[in-house]
């Protein structure tokens, strides 16, 4: 027995409303943030898995990265010819040494070394050791020691790194494995121990460098990795890496760095809970400085201009070694090595540089850093570079800051943002979508779906941020199906309720419309800013006692009828009838963007109707009748209110009570209407005229009063001209200049005789004279009856 009861309870508590498409609306907000904070690695790699196709899709549809004339960036290619015509890799190193110094006479600034070179060359004593070198003549000993220097590849490789040329090489970090290979050079960046472990930039534990003659040689040294995805893909580079308290660089952002003489890297963070997050990378210093904005691992996407150039040429120039070792470049090949940046690398199969990418599966591992190296110069602006220069110099001359950005990045706050978007989205649509029709609701969820990609597409194509889809657009499926299931099971029920409960509060026509989109109009109880009306006939206790039965019946269904017609006419709802009392009120079930002035036209309206029943009462044998309005406008509680043997719609709370405590104050002024200072904000098109600041009896705050005379266009001079002179009475009142209120007041009594309004002031100004008043008196009034 407890149980069902517990179960119709719960069952009675969610069918109340919209409570049950709202909460299931949340559970699945609720179920997608859990998707984006915490869900299980099997969860999270598939979802990542469908991320990944988003942005490989959305890669393929974006305009690329483009390619300027002056970005002449050229990749100098190990490739199979290269190894069929000068021998399988790895060369001796004189021949690698050739490589530096015929791209120095063929224009070549920069020149990065997509290689390691973790061991010596083998040298001609090498090859001898098998010889005891004793046994030989001591003359040919001695010639090879005067011969050897010159004949040692490391040292010519070295050498040639040095002449006119400059060199980058790279180092291969390891993530996992903390074995380390030769020593590296000391980094541009020491962040210390403390920062180092705070900082989120990614760290590595081992490392593969060059022999120390070669690294000293060089100009830079640039790391070569490239950050793999859960899919192999290549997609993310990141610009920075630590090892220890050193950070080092990126390959093709260490290029740049040579290329541009720029003094170093700065790292851009914020703190967030105890940590360093990276948010971008400072490139130099001073005017010549420039920001790439990061990920909060110092990553940025890779900015691919298309498929890859290997064969075609398409937007990167591809050029065979040993074309370069053999000056057999043709005209093409020579121009574009002119005072261009030249990547070392391999397309070669057999020496594992291919790598998988968003737009392709075989691309060469060299042609990343290519388009690395493209946004990075893309990045900083530069001028027209005479052709006939080769030196990085008068390049550099010509660098300035840019305006854009050129990598697309994930930004360190990306998380949070969208959480924040989910988060009001999905609370928006989960209290709105119960609410709409199921073709409202299909058209905005496919709107918001376009939308939603739209702006996606926009910040990645005009703020390079690369944001998350997937899980925003679950929410808006899930949410909108969750409520299109609901809405066709509860309308045809909520259809029927609403028009054998409507019917009594608002005009039919109100009905129908209310009919074709029954989903917006309820029973639930709702707070929401309502202007509320109470119209009092004046001495209707007198007059009933003049009346017999049938006559009061009469002159009241006489009454009521005309001034219902006016309220429905003006968009409002009767509340009900209390004896001669009317309630109504504006805002609601239908929303009213106008309340306010539908109210006070109402009471205009009720005005000159009973202007005209005076007449018409009297021919009759009835007393002739006078009304009195009050109207106030604030938050009021509304809805089907009661018990279970009967409810009525209406509206509850202070703004209600303030309203009929109004009506009650216009026999105290002697006017016909008094609205509230709520009422008369934002409100035009009438005449208004501020009556009193007064507090009301059981309140301390302070309200101001106000009469509205008349629509402002139907106010003659002579009207405005009286309210004016009224206002500025109050004025010198409210100074404590009483003397001169005095005379103002008398003048308008004058011309006004009998104007109750007036003499409560003038009899105001008697009694507060000679009283003595606190410095912050505001000319308020305590009224102490209801």
């Amino acid at each position: 027995m407890k149980t069902g009861s517990l179960r119709h309870s719960i069952s009675r508590f969610l069918a109340e409303g919209k409570r049950l498409p709202i909460y299931l609306g949340i559970f699945s907000l609720v179920f997608v943030l859990w998707l984006l904070l915490g869900a299980p690695r099997i969860v999270e790699g598939f979802l990542q898995r469908l991320e990944y196709l988003v942005y490989d899709q959305r890669l393929g549809i974006m305009p690329k990265a483009a390619i300027p004339a002056e970005n002449k960036i050229v990749i100098v290619d190990l490739d199979e010819r290269s190894l069929q015509a000068e021998g399988q890799y790895p060369w001796n190193r004189i021949k690698l040494g050739q490589l530096p110094e015929k791209l120095r006479d063929n224009g070549a600034l920069v020149i990065g070394f997509d290689i390691t070179f973790p061991e010596p060359d083998r040298s001609i004593r090498d090859l001898l050791a098998p010889i005891d070198l004793a046994e030989l003549e001591p003359s040919f000993v001695e010639t090879l020691e005067l011969i050897e220097p010159q004949i040692n590849s490391d040292q010519y490789f070295a050498k040639a790194m040095g002449s006119g040329v400059d060199v980058v090489l790279s180092v291969n970090f390891n993530q996992r494995n903390s074995a380390s290979y030769n020593d590296l050079p000391p980094s541009i960046i020491d962040i210390g121990e403390q920062l180092a472990s705070r900082v989120t930039v990614l760290n590595m534990e081992g490392f593969t460098g060059n022999i120390a003659i070669l690294q000293e040689a060089a100009k830079g040294t640039g790391v070569m990795n490239q950050q793999l995805d859960a899919d192999g893909v290549v997609r993310r580079v990141p610009l920075l890496v630590r090892y220890g308290t050193q950070l080092y660089p990126t390959l093709s952002l260490e290029m740049l760095r040579v290329y541009a003489f720029a003094a170093g890297y700065e790292l851009l963070l914020e703190q967030y809970a105890g940590f360093d997050v990276v948010r971008g990378i400072r490139i130099g210093k001073g005017a010549g400085a420039f920001e790439i904005p990061t990920d909060s691992l110092g990553q940025v996407n890779v900015p691919y201009v298309g498929l890859s150039s290997l064969n075609n040429n398409n937007y990167f120039t591809y050029v065979s070694a040993t074309d370069v070792l053999n000056d057999a470049l043709n005209a093409d090949e020579r121009f574009a090595l002119e005072n261009s940046l030249v990547l070392v690398g391999t397309s070669a199969p057999g020496l594992v540089d291919i790598r998988a990418v968003p737009l392709q599966q075989v691309y060469p591992g060299v042609e990343i850093h290519a388009n690395m190296l493209n946004a990075l110069l893309n990045s900083v602006a530069r001028y027209e570079v005479d052709s006939g220069t080769t030196t990085s110099n008068s390049v550099f001359a010509g660098l300035n800051l840019s305006k854009e950005i050129y990598f697309p990045y994930k930004p360190d706050w990306e998380v949070g943002a969208l959480f924040f978007l989910m988060m009001v989205l999905g609370l928006a649509m989960s209290m709105t979508f119960p609410f709409l029709g199921a073709a409202s609701m299909a058209l905005i969820s496919l709107s918001l779906i376009t939308l939603s990609i739209w702006v996606n597409f926009r910040l990645w194509s005009d703020y390079k941020l690369d944001f998350s889809l997937l899980l925003l657009l679950l929410l808006i499926v899930l949410v909108t199906t969750v409520n299109l299931i609901y809405g066709y099971l509860s309308e045809s029920r909520n259809r029927k309720k609403i028009k054998n409960m409507f019917d009594q509060y608002v005009p039919y026509a109100h009905i129908d419309s209310m009919l074709e989109d029954p989903d917006n109009y309820g029973f639930e109880g709702e707070s929401k800013e309502l202007s509320v009306l109470f119209s009092d006939i004046r001495n209707f206790t007198s007059m009933s006692e003049q009346l017999s039965a049938t006559q009061l019946k009469i002159l009241l269904n006489d009454f009521f009828t005309p001034v219902t017609e006016i309220i429905f006419e003006h968009n409002g709802t009767v509340d009900k009838y209390v004896g001669d009392m009317v309630m109504a009120f504006w805002g609601a079930p239908i929303a009213d963007a106008n309340h306010r002035a539908n109210a006070i036209g109402a009471a205009l309206a009720i005005f000159d109707r009973v202007d005209q029943l005076k007449a018409e009462f009297r021919e009759r044998g009835l007393p002739e009748v006078n009304v009195g309005i009050g109207i106030n406008t604030g938050m009021m509680h509304v809805g089907d209110m009661g018990s279970a043997y009967r409810r009525s719609y209406t509206v509850l709370g202070d703004a209600v009570n303030l309203g009929s405590r109004l009506e009650s104050l216009t026999k105290f002024y002697g006017i016909r209407i008094l609205v509230g200072e709520e009422t008369v904000k934002n409100l035009e098109g009438f005449l208004l005229r501020l009556i009193d600041r007064v507090k009301v009896r059981g309140k301390d705050r302070v309200v101001n009063c106000y009469e509205p005379l008349c629509r402002r266009d139907q106010a003659d001079q002579a009207l405005l001209q009286r309210v004016d002179d009224y206002h500025q009475a109050l004025d010198h009142y409210r100074a404590r200049n009483w003397d001169q209120a005095e005379q103002e007041f008398n003048a308008l009594l004058k011309n006004e005789a009998g104007c109750l309004l007036y003499e409560v002031y003038l009899q105001r100004i008697e009694t507060l004279r000679d009283t003595p008043l606190a410095e912050d008196w505001d000319g308020s009034f305590t009224h102490t009856n209801k």
